[in-house]
């Protein structure tokens, strides 16, 4: 395999695995900072579980692009390596965060710092022919899943060990001193990839103007929407569900950790050894089409189980969602690669992570929203959503060229 690849997947792995350590803790640790407090009268606290989620996103929507536009100025490296070390900074303050509106600044921080995923998908289309970006964009996929194996475990027993006192600062301080070493390792091991730079400095506002016109692109228009409904109905769940295992199954952050584990091992399975496989007998847009009505049925089947059958069908939607997601994700990433005009591949990358990480923003909240009401709603509105995508994909699919597919 490429030495460049083996380097890139190890700092991803590493960037990432700070990211899952967080998750069985920042959903209910957000609820419980609202709760019982003065600014519970003016925000439910289910709904300040989306917010906390929002906010990371809204800040990653607002710099992605740009990123994106520089790297294809300056090139990858710089990026990638300036967002390690504003996420080491956001998780220092994260286990600092002894109240809701600290805990709102770390998570603009570390949204700041997030802009290595669109640098390193366009690093990954820098070095890769055409006909290999699926595959290598999977490589993403994978280190993104091992960061779930590995990541949410970690973070409920390094939660446990530190006890109600001091967990917060093990999870934070642990995953700054995470950071601290995957921008060490980037900096003496990983070169540029960028090596054909594009002089034009675009300002914020050019790049703004950008993502509009990249709506009117054929078929980059259409992936940015799928990409955004589909990244909506998962991030729904992604967010809630810790609020959902921990308030009616009654799980601790370590079972919550250990489930997010489970399904990092088949997103990994299916999207570092698999993709190679689906693309040769499927094909992209066959796999957008398998991929949307698996996700739908994965997502709405969650909050149904009884207490007694909860991991058997867990296992089910796990399965379900681990599968759809490395169907439609590195697809979805090829296809935009693909289909982005000639040196913009950086830029279209860029936009589609932005897109992305406004997802992000709006399955959250409105997640939060329809749990406040009732707590199976944000599972059955995401099914919802895939069913719609997969209408759009069917849309699609008449448009993409045999040739490239």
């Amino acid at each position: 395999m490429d030495r460049r690849i083996v380097i890139l997947f190890v700092t991803i792995f590493i960037d990432l695995l700070g990211f899952g350590i967080i998750i069985p803790i920042l959903p209910n640790l957000a609820k419980e900072l609202v709760e019982g407090k003065a600014i519970a009268q003016s925000l439910n606290p289910d709904v300040a579980v989306g917010l906390v989620a929002a906010v990371f996103s809204v800040i990653q929507f607002l710099f992605a692009p740009i990123f994106g536009s520089i790297s294809d100025r300056v090139g990858r490296r710089p990026i990638i390596l300036g967002s390690i070390l504003a996420n080491a900074l956001g998780y220092v303050i994260f286990g600092l965060a002894g109240s809701f509106m600290v805990l709102l600044v770390a998570r603009i921080v570390s949204g700041f710092g997030s802009a290595n995923i669109s640098a390193s998908q366009a690093y990954i289309a820098d070095i890769s022919k055409p006909e290999e970006r699926a595959k290598k964009m999977g490589i993403i996929g994978a280190a993104f899943g091992l960061g779930f194996v590995f990541g949410p475990p970690i973070g409920g027993w390094l939660f446990h060990i530190g006890g109600r006192e001091h967990g917060l600062e093990w999870v934070g301080f642990f995953t700054a001193a995470l950071c601290l070493l995957n921008f060490v390792w980037a900096f003496f091991a990983l070169p540029e990839s960028n090596t054909e730079k594009s002089g034009v400095k675009r300002k914020p506002k050019d790049t703004f103007k950008g993502m509009i016109q990249a709506w009117s692109i054929d078929v980059i228009g259409e992936l940015l929407l799928i990409n955004f409904i589909y990244i909506s109905a998962f991030s729904m769940m992604q967010i809630n569900a810790s609020v959902l295992w921990k308030e009616r199954y009654e799980l601790t952050p370590a079972e919550i950790g250990n489930i997010f584990g489970i399904i990092g091992v088949f997103s990994a399975i299916v999207q570092g050894a698999l993709i190679g496989f689906f693309q040769k007998k499927l094909g992209l847009r066959k796999m957008l089409i398998i991929g949307s009505p698996i996700a739908g049925l994965g997502l709405a089947i969650i909050p149904l189980p009884s207490v007694e059958w909860f991991y058997p069908v867990q296992i089910i939607a796990i399965l379900l969602l681990s599968l759809s997601n490395g169907l439609l994700m590195p697809s979805i990433n090829s296809l935009v690669s693909l289909h982005s005009p000639a040196g913009s591949q950086g830029k279209m990358l860029g936009i589609l992570q932005s897109m992305g990480s406004l997802a992000r923003a709006v399955g959250p909240l409105l997640s939060g929203f329809l749990y406040a009401q009732y707590f199976a709603l944000p599972y059955w509105a995401g099914g919802l959503l895939m069913v719609i995508t997969l209408m759009l994909v069917l849309l699609l699919s008449k448009k993409l060229d045999v040739q490239k597919d």
